[in-house]
């Protein structure tokens, strides 16, 4: 079947349609295998930020759905295309086949686009067979300008795929209100829909919902090499998993056991490690809390969090692979393969692209490659994990109202359809050498029922967007303690980073003053 990638990526990791990671493409097996570059380390970074909420409910809501997607498809009228907005084509997709099951092939083609069905589709076939017209942005860091640009022309796109950014662009403010509520368009007491309500209450702006949650997957996770578990005498990361002993202090004690600065051993490698960490108490820095965006800066979890990752720093226990000084800012995956790097944290998708390389090339056996998810904080009886959701949103001005709603039922039914996950199971078997083994224990670990939804929103505060309180107040921040091994609470008490938390938590107020 077509289109294997995307259905890998989707189900497993819901990246394609909810991080700018998804448009990339694996290398073939022949491909050389290269550590990072500075440049790909900035996009990472940018792109890893991932939603969040103050919330620290311990326990998942369970809802009751009698109905499902499939018993309100035959109400669904749709006659022309869905005009797509992405850095993706959406027609090659596991969305895009499964939209063409339900509904067929729109004939109705959006006016000014009727020249768009003599032009090839990625997936090989001409655009009036495929079911969505998908408009490119002109690079990935004008994503919402060119958005912005359509819906000032008239020209507005029926769906944008979903961001951690997505809260200040819904948000009533100048001229920035770029996506619209979709609670009259979409029935969230639907099956696919009700098995993430928590997820969704912490996405709520005001009284309104702008992005469906029909898919959740953890952000990233701690993935191993059991060979290095065991030559360093270490217990295994999946084996505490699963009796419920996978902590904090765990971490800490394998860190401290495996780290030796003078044989350049490290416990951990890769991005944004802190925010998975410190979200593992319940509570980001910045996070959507009954409707209203809230700031959490002094929050007695945080001020531990940050305390806790304060460990990982060159300048302290230099537990983190120290890769602005040995690697010119790049992660080494070369250095985690040699078993030099106890643990790198990534998405599922690192292993399309990276570590089946390294198990073909070194013919490393089925059980070597491992992992796992951030362990919970001891004071914790549940493992809060950083999400990141699967849903697009509805652009201002659209006039395909009916069209939104059958990509999102579609895209619904495409991630948890039995069907369809079975093929995306065995596509991720066939193309990429995943395992039964790690499908089993990712399956597990994404289960709602396993975990309470995080997500972090601190980059509204952030680019593109930089305003007062910009990039460089809450960048710098996020970078006091885990990489520059400063006392966070110390640094809120300074004369001039003091005032940082006043000045984010003025703009929040800013934005929260403009919540209908």
């Amino acid at each position: 079947m077509k289109h294997t990638k995307k259905l890998s990526a989707i189900i497993l990791s819901a990246v394609m349609l909810t991080t700018a990671c998804s448009g990339s493409t694996s290398p073939d097996s022949s491909t050389e295998i290269k550590d990072s570059d500075p440049a790909a380390s900035e996009n990472a970074e940018t792109d890893d930020s991932t939603d969040s909420t103050d919330s620290t409910d311990s326990s998942n809501d369970t809802v009751s759905a009698s109905k499902s997607v499939k018993d309100v498809i035959g109400d669904i009228k749709v006659d022309t295309k869905v005009k797509f907005l992405g850095w993706y084509d959406l027609n090659n997709s596991n969305v895009a086949d499964t939209y063409k099951e339900l509904f067929g092939v729109p004939e109705k083609i959006p006016s000014g686009y009727e020249k768009i069905k003599y032009r090839k589709s990625s997936s090989g076939s001409t655009a009036d067979e495929e079911p969505f017209v998908s408009i490119k942005v002109s690079n990935y860091s004008e994503r919402y300008f060119d958005l912005a640009k359509l819906i000032q022309s008239d020209d507005s796109p029926d769906a944008f795929p979903c961001e951690s950014m997505f809260p200040y662009y819904s948000i009533d403010h100048d001229s920035n209100l770029l996506f619209a509520p979709v609670d009259d368009i979409i029935d969230f007491s639907l099956a696919e829909f009700a098995q993430y309500e928590q997820a969704q209450k912490k996405t709520t702006i005001g009284r309104s919902n702008f992005a469906p949650v029909y898919d959740a997957k953890l952000s990233e996770y701690l993935w191993y090499k059991t060979s290095t578990i065991k030559e360093n005498g270490l217990e295994d990361p999946w084996e505490l998993y699963e009796k419920d002993e996978w902590t904090w202090s765990k971490f800490i004690e394998m860190s401290e056991k495996f780290t030796d600065k003078e044989k350049e051993k490290y416990a951990i490698d890769g991005y944004s490690a802190d925010i998975y960490l410190w979200t593992t108490t319940g509570v980001p820095l910045v996070g959507l809390n009954d409707g209203k965006l809230v700031g959490n800066f002094r929050n007695e979890k945080i001020l531990k969090a940050m305390d806790f990752v304060r460990q990982f720093a060159t300048t302290q226990k230099g537990y983190r692979y120290p890769r602005e000084v040995v690697n010119n800012w790049s992660p080494s995956y070369t250095e985690w393969a040699n078993g030099n790097t106890l643990f790198y944290n990534d998405g599922s998708w690192r292993y399309d692209e990276t570590w089946q390389l390294y198990k073909n090339k070194n013919n490393w056996n089925d059980d070597e490659i491992s992992f796992v998810p951030f362990p919970r904080c001891d004071d914790e009886q549940t493992y809060y994990q950083s999400i990141i959701i699967n849903s697009f949103m509805f652009p201002k001005g659209s006039k395909n109202a009916e069209g939104y709603k059958s990509l999102i039922y579609a895209g619904s039914l495409a991630n948890s359809d039995k069907e369809q996950k079975n093929i995306a199971r065995q596509n991720a078997k066939s193309e990429y050498g995943w395992t039964d083994r790690l499908l089993d224990r990712m399956d597990r670990i994404n289960d709602p029922a396993t975990f309470v939804p995080v997500i972090e929103f601190k980059q509204i505060c952030s680019n593109p967007n930089p305003l007062y309180c910009g990039e460089s107040y809450i960048d710098e921040m996020d970078d006091w303690c885990y990489m520059e091994g400063q006392d966070y609470k110390k640094n809120l008490e300074d004369e001039v980073k003091g005032e940082y938390v006043p000045a984010i938590e003025a703009y929040l107020n800013d934005l929260n003053s403009r919540i209908s």
